[in-house]
């Protein structure tokens, strides 16, 4: 069998927000056609319930703490990559791979720098991110990957295709409104109101906003299926769907709990089965994703991979030993939020290291009663699949509460997490204390 291409597909904010997770509001046809013929992983989760963290661990299959991107890239924030980081696209280039990104990424503060070999980053009449990076439409993006596909017609080498799609982001951070593409809000079928929310007018305009938006953005899936077809590349194409974090609501984005960390996952690979309609229960991580890659390829995953291969799943061979627990972390110095968790199939437990205050439930997008965070919190996920009820001091869940604490402690050690030696320090405070002391050999000349 030749080398199959690769095409990932990524979008913000949006959870496992699709019809075949079982949001029976949202009209999502393309991409749950896609999944009655392929895969549905229905326990995945990012690193991270904000954008970059999230995808660098995505993108390099090593966590936040290890590969340097622990906040956002833009300004006032400006993480970065480590030194010596290598971007999946670094990775399938040296394999031979010609390496193509679209329309947007959210890794690096300029894309030049991961590696890509060509950047088909067309514009439609789009709004400036906060990066300064244009994007443009899902449409327009769909129709460029169309052109593309159609101009390799007679071309041998395969390709990594990564599309970044935006539409589901709302228009400022913490915005209002999905208005990047013209999208109009979508309520048709109603709309779901997570158990955690207060259903009143503000919510259900949210909601709506947020569906129109996903509706919009599976017509620009359903472009790129249909170039896939059209130009005999789907049944040689690793396709990979999947979104960063979770919607854009309180108890989710920005926070450790289910609504921010767990994800939609979905891949296409029929090279490897015949398998339609596939549901797998296993826990995986976003950071698995390039190790799984390299082991479709038949590729040495790299020694300094940090996420665990699933690709035994895919290939129909015997189930390798599955994840037990899943790890996330989030940290971000604007909100002075820093929290780390542990998830099993079962159970969560988080750890928060500052006392931000935060909102009540049932929660409303704004105003509310506000509590003090609380160090530890653990939740039964099968009898509170919405967190509401912190176990951390009942007494009959101790033996649970020790073994996870364990878990997370050993996996905080082993990525070096920076919050076990202190307060993180951020680039904005590297940038300032340097500059404190610069100026003072300054004055001194």
């Amino acid at each position: 069998m030749s080398r199959p291409n690769i095409l990932f597909l990524t979008t913000h904010d949006m959870g496992d927000w699709i019809g075949c997770y079982g949001h029976k509001t949202l009209k999502t046809p393309n991409l749950d056609i896609f999944a009655s013929e392929g895969y549905r992983f229905t326990n995945s989760f990012c690193t991270s319930p904000v954008c970059t963290p999230s995808r660098g661990a995505q993108m390099t299959g090593r966590y936040p703490q290890t590969n340097g991107l622990m906040g956002l890239i833009q300004p006032p924030y400006q993480w970065r990559f480590n030194k010596g980081e290598r971007h999946l696209s670094h990775l399938l280039s040296e394999l031979g791979y010609h390496t193509v990104l679209f329309n947007h990424q959210h890794e690096a503060s300029h894309e030049d720098t991961l590696g890509f070999q060509e950047l088909r980053l067309v514009n439609c009449g789009p709004l400036e991110l906060l990066t300064g990076e244009r994007v443009s439409t899902a449409q327009a993006t769909a129709q460029e990957f169309a052109e593309f596909l159609s101009e390799r017609k007679h071309e041998d080498t395969p390709f990594y295709a990564q599309v970044g799609f935006f539409e589901t982001h709302t228009n400022t951070p913490h915005g209002t409104k999905y208005d990047w593409s013209g999208a109009q809000p979508d309520d048709s079928q109603g709309v779901e109101i997570p158990a955690y929310m207060v259903d009143d007018e503000n919510v259900r305009n949210r909601i709506a906003g947020l569906q129109g938006a996903v509706n919009y953005l599976d017509k620009a899936f359903g472009t790129i299926i249909s170039a896939l077809e059209k130009n005999h590349c789907k049944n040689n194409t690793i396709v990979i769907f999947t979104v960063d974090h979770g919607i854009e609501l309180p108890h989710c984005k920005m926070e450790l709990y289910d609504g921010g960390i767990k994800t939609g996952l979905l891949i296409g690979a029929p090279m490897y089965s015949n398998t339609t309609g596939e549901i797998c229960e296993r826990l995986v991580s976003n950071v698995d994703l390039v190790p799984t890659i390299f082991d479709l390829l038949n590729q040495p995953i790299p020694s300094f991979i940090e996420g665990k291969s699933f690709a035994d799943v895919l290939q129909k061979k015997s189930v390798s030993s599955p994840r037990e627990a899943v790890f996330s972390m989030m940290h971000s110095h604007g909100k002075f939020i820093e929290s780390r968790c542990v998830r099993t199939l079962k159970h969560k437990l988080i750890r928060n290291f500052s006392p931000i205050r935060t909102l009540e439930t049932p929660f409303r997008l704004v105003g509310g009663t506000q509590k003090e965070r609380p160090v530890l919190e653990l939740y039964d996920l099968k009898k509170d699949p919405s967190e509401l009820t912190n176990l951390a001091d009942d007494p009959k869940y101790k033996r649970i509460r020790g073994d996870l604490n364990n878990m997370l402690l050993d996996w905080l050690t082993s990525v070096d997490d920076p919050i076990l030696h202190g307060a993180v320090k951020t680039p904005y405070y590297q940038m300032a204390i340097n500059d404190l002391f610069q100026n003072q050999r300054n004055s001194e000349l």
